[in-house]
């Protein structure tokens, strides 16, 4: 495998060139035609997509994430975070760009109850579109998408961390992850078909490297035969590895999803494009862009470069779990013990006058890896006296995620100035 990171491009060894029949799969992140994007999308269905629209027509088969429901049906359920409820009109920007395939295990996907998932599958299906990762059961969920694109079989398994929209009990939502269940499923389909690609959504907000374990699943659903893994969820873009022959994409960030603040990173994000065959990826390109008020423009010339230059950066460090750790350690330290105070006592406080409300909102702490995994973390860094102490450049680079405005992220990436105060030392 050679890496062209000046361009973003992988090449691998396991191919020779494009083969006689291959496919290009794009896979896109997170679409809500909601806030900024509602009026945008009314107007012209596909002028949210700006200059990126032609490389989706390029593609074979175009795969996105859609994080809303569809449609009026349903009441808001108690969670943590907003509720999306968008018109089911609005699936035209999908079906005109085109979209093929609508990823559907996500955190929003029942936010207005179950009658909400099933008005949105129906939009969706209605207007000629494959579903995967949600569904009225939890079988039904589960359930692969397998599709022949140019001759090759391709499976596509879609899975979440899923948090208030997650299938349990059999019952309506998204597929949950699960090491016991997803990985033999995984394991299955790579012997029945010819390609087998894992869209995972989950992860930490707005960190700029994956936690611990999510590198740790990840990597097991590589090793059992998955092609390709590419996962979003985190609003901000993290790195990307080739484990044991198979990329893996940790996050692309955002896609047509608008979010009111000027940070630079949770306006940045990356498109996933596979060159493929049977058994093997010949190719793997991204298309970084930025997410303007009016939507996509993809990014060129010297902020494309010190864009993908940061990128390797935090790619690179995947390969040490050490540096992993002190990442994780550091994103936690910045949430800090005030912060896991607020969490907790936020919810705690709505458990007299909104008792759903609270109760979800604690629930999630516990149930949900992510937030699971942070209190785990930080109230034994608390106990040990660790807090605070992760090394300097991991702070310098969780302070840059989440804090660089967009218009001084630009100018430090278009300048050339060194990114050595983020590495280890």
């Amino acid at each position: 495998m050679k890496a062209d990171w000046t361009n973003g491009i992988w090449h691998f060894d396991t191919a020779e060139g494009i083969q006689t029949g291959a496919a290009r799969v794009t896979v896109c992140s997170d679409w809500l035609p909601l806030r900024n994007f509602k009026d945008v999308i009314a107007a012209d269905p596909v002028a949210v997509y700006g200059d990126a629209l032609p490389f989706i027509r390029q593609s074979d088969l175009n795969v996105v994430n859609v994080e809303t429901t569809l449609g009026t049906a349903g009441k808001p359920i108690p969670k943590a975070g907003p509720n999306f409820q968008a018109e089911a009109e609005s699936v035209r920007s999908l079906t005109e760009a085109p979209f093929h395939v609508a990823c559907m295990a996500n955190n929003h996907i029942m936010d207005y109850g179950p009658d909400s998932l099933a008005s949105t599958l129906k939009a969706l299906q209605s207007a000629g579109l494959k579903t995967v990762g949600a569904g009225m059961t939890g079988t039904e969920a589960s359930e692969p998408l397998r599709i022949e694109v140019n001759g090759l079989q391709i499976a596509i398994v879609n899975c979440a961390e899923g948090e208030a929209c997650r299938s349990i009990d059999n019952g309506p939502g998204a597929y949950g992850f699960d090491r016991e269940t997803v990985i033999p499923q995984v394991r299955e389909l790579a012997q029945k078909t010819d390609f087998v690609l894992v869209i995972f959504h989950g992860g930490r907000e707005y960190a700029p490297l994956p936690p611990e374990y999510v590198v740790s699943d990840l990597r097991a659903v590589a090793e059992a035969g998955a092609n390709a893994v590419i996962a979003h969820h985190p609003h901000v873009p993290q790195g990307i590895e080739v484990h044991k022959g198979v990329p893996i994409a940790y996050s692309q960030g955002n896609f047509a999803f608008w979010q009111e603040d000027g940070r630079f990173y949770t306006h940045a994000g990356y498109m996933v494009h596979l060159d493929i065959g049977r058994k093997q990826i010949c190719k793997m390109e991204i298309t970084p862009y930025m997410i303007e008020p009016q939507g996509l423009s993809v990014m060129k010339g010297a902020l494309k470069e010190g864009f993908l230059n940061m990128l390797k950066l935090v790619s690179e460090l995947l390969a040490d779990p050490a540096h992993v750790r002190s990442a994780w350690h550091a994103f936690i330290d910045s949430v800090g013990l005030e912060g896991m105070k607020r969490m907790v006592l936020g919810p705690t406080s709505k458990l007299d006058a909104e008792l759903e409300v609270g109760a979800a909102q604690l629930q999630n702490l516990f149930f949900t890896p992510a937030h699971r995994e942070l209190f785990i973390r930080g109230l034994a860094r608390v106990s040990r006296g660790e807090l605070g102490d992760s090394p300097d450049w991991a702070k310098e680079l969780v302070r840059l995620w989440t804090k660089a405005l967009i218009g001084d992220e630009k100018a430090r990436l278009t300048s050339n100035r060194s990114n050595a105060v983020f590495l280890p030392t």
